[in-house]
């Protein structure tokens, strides 16, 4: 029987449309940012609600935990051994990445992080690999995992405008009415409402940015084999392109990422230098590239919004090579990069930033030589397989070795995006690395003679899945179980809205709230935090500051738990105690302006 056919059957048709519609889903849904355990996530109580916004981002892998389930199931039985190209890319990005994440448990100053990342990875892995089983096993059916792509991409268009032209209005007229009710409002939704960079359905615009650049390319390549099927074919591909070019560009520029142009401006000049010119044309786009990168910086620096986040990613490259010289085998652990870049900026801001903005550093700086060696080899090596694949000269190609529109697309759009990915927060976002890791295993090629895996080394290799899908599902399952009941206790100590300011809440319901959270999450410094400042709210201090105690135990270099004892002292008058704190806070965080300030104040040195 055709291995390339074996699985028919409602079963299989079942997991192809739901790896389809999860597909389709994930710029809708998984937009929002990974790994963030002093933040919650919005918990609406009503249905059309949940049909509106995005989901919890680690929510992702539970589905995608699923998905890999059903697909060991379902092409089990013709499950071929990973020896190919594509294969090797979807071990590097299930397997490969989940264990050397385990490394950044080692070191891990704040066990949250180590687990945020390790399931998140995890949910990340488990699509590619049910991707890559299914396409495998049923390669006629990449039209349709291309068609998803594109329509969620083209969703974006619709979505990225509407909010420029309507939503930014209808958001700003719902802050105001807060401020006039009464409500506090943070200073960070402040300046973003005052901000008409669009973000679409992504957490930011910089990372919406990032995705345009991955599926630009595909986008097209789908549009256009779709508008064959209308005559006359060429003005159909003109006017449906030229139409969904246009749109998908139009918000790639609303979002104003400079990261995102730069990369597009890279990889729109790489490309050009690959077509089929004389040299002396091929020097031309270099030409107006260098022009328009030069335009842009004189651009940003005399009316722009000038050079300060470029010098902050500087500024996080320096301290990751730092961290790797000084921890090289083992990384500073998950969430280190946030500890000791704080203490190592240079830049005077008080910005606390969680990640390098780099994939490869993220990865080398928090788990080791051998996490950055690992995360190059996922980025790197499916890109020159699939560049030996496009730019290879002479000879006859099979149909399994050339390089189909599909394969070219994708490897100029994972160009730009992982030029993206190494300035941006692109990692930790569910939709952008699910993409970008499925897209490279969908393109890579497949030896067709290749026999179906028998006896152990099947079953090994559906073990393995089965133990990845698991991680993927109920890791998640358990974050999101712990991130609800975290939920809880903010709204009870922090109440936002104004039903929940005029609702009474007394100590026993708040402690009742803070013991669910810790029994979910132990050794979380956050909701000991949170119960803290409710008690200090209260002017209750041997409560708040049993509570910090506590959060001090579990996260001792948190400069901001400092700070609070600081005030407590000072409330007590005893500035001997709240000059040790403010010490303290200024070792762990030494060019925070307002830190430097507040020595200024109580008469503290300060290093310059």
């Amino acid at each position: 029987m055709n291995g390339r056919r074996e699985n028919g059957g409602w079963a299989a048709k079942w997991c192809a449309g739901y790896l389809i519609g999860l597909t389709f889903l994930l710029p809708l849904k998984f937009g929002s940012l990974a790994v963030l355990p002093e933040a919650t996530s919005f918990y609406p109580g009503d249905l059309f609600s949940w049909l509106i916004i995005n989901w919890p981002a680690h929510s992702f892998g539970i589905f995608s935990g699923v998905a890999l389930f059903a697909a060991l199931v379902v092409f089990a039985p013709g499950m071929r051994p990973l020896r190919t190209s594509g294969g090797a890319t979807a071990l590097l990005w299930s397997f490969g990445l989940v264990l050397v994440s385990l490394i950044g448990w080692i070191n891990a100053a704040t066990i949250d992080y180590a687990v945020g990342e390790t399931i998140h990875l995890a949910g990340i892995g488990a699509y590619v690999l049910a991707v890559r089983l299914w396409l495998r096993n049923r390669p006629e059916e990449r039209r349709w995992f291309c068609a998803a792509l594109a329509a969620g991409a083209c969703w974006l268009i619709y979505s990225g405008l509407s909010q420029y032209f309507v939503g930014f209005a209808e958001t700003r007229e719902f802050v105001e009415k807060q401020i006039a009710e009464g409500i506090p409002i943070s200073h960070v939704m402040v300046a973003k409402i005052n901000d008409d960079r669009v973000f679409a359905t992504f957490v930011s615009c910089n990372v919406l940015a990032g995705y345009l650049l991955l599926l630009l390319p595909v986008t097209l390549y789908a549009v256009w084999r779709f508008a064959g099927h209308f005559e006359p074919v060429r003005l159909s591909r003109i006017l449906l392109c030229g139409l969904v070019f246009s749109g998908l560009v139009a918000v790639l520029l609303l979002t104003r990422s400079r990261a995102a142009f730069l990369a597009a401006l890279l990889t729109a000049g790489a490309f050009a230098m690959t077509l089929p010119k004389r040299r002396i044309y091929r020097c031309i786009p270099v030409i107006v590239l260098a022009l328009a990168i030069v335009g842009g910086a004189i651009y940003i620096h005399r009316a722009g919004r000038g050079f300060g986040s470029m010098a902050e990613r500087v500024d996080y490259l320096r301290s990751s090579v730092k961290m790797i010289a000084e921890k090289p085998l083992a990384g500073h652990g998950w969430g280190g990069f946030f500890y000791r870049h704080m203490e190592l900026k240079t830049t005077g801001t008080d910005e606390s930033a969680h990640d390098p903005h780099n994939l490869v550093m993220a990865f080398a700086s928090q788990t080791g030589v051998i996490g950055g060696a690992v995360a190059l080899a996922a980025v790197l090596l499916p890109l020159f397989w699939l560049g030996r694949r496009i730019f290879r000269r002479g000879g006859e190609e099979t149909p399994e070795e050339g390089a189909d529109g599909f394969a070219r697309a994708v490897f100029w759009g994972e160009c730009a995006f992982l030029l993206h990915a190494h300035m941006d927060v692109d990692l930790q976002i569910p939709a952008s690395m699910a993409a970008a890791g499925a897209m490279l295993v969908a393109a890579l090629p497949e030896a067709s003679a290749q026999m179906a895996a028998r006896g152990r080394r099947r079953w090994l290799l559906v073990a393995a899945g089965m133990l990845l899908a698991a991680v993927a599902a109920m890791g998640n399952i358990l974050w999101l179980r712990a991130e609800m009941a975290y939920d809880r206790l903010i709204t009870l100590a922090r109440p936002q809205s104004a039903q929940d300011r005029l609702r009474p809440v007394s100590d026993a319901e708040v402690v009742k709230a803070l013991r669910e959270a810790v029994a979910l999450r132990p050794g979380s410094p956050f909701p000991w935090e949170i119960a803290g400042d409710y008690f200090w709210s209260r002017r209750d201090g041997a409560m708040a500051e049993k509570c910090y105690r506590e959060a001090a135990r579990c996260t001792p270099d948190r400069p901001s738990l400092y700070r609070r004892f600081f005030d407590l002292e000072m409330a007590r008058g005893n500035r001997a105690a709240a000059a040790k704190h403010l010490r303290r806070m200024l070792e762990l965080f030494p060019s925070n302006p307002k830190y430097q300030a507040l020595a200024a104040e109580f008469g503290l040195e300060t290093r310059k």
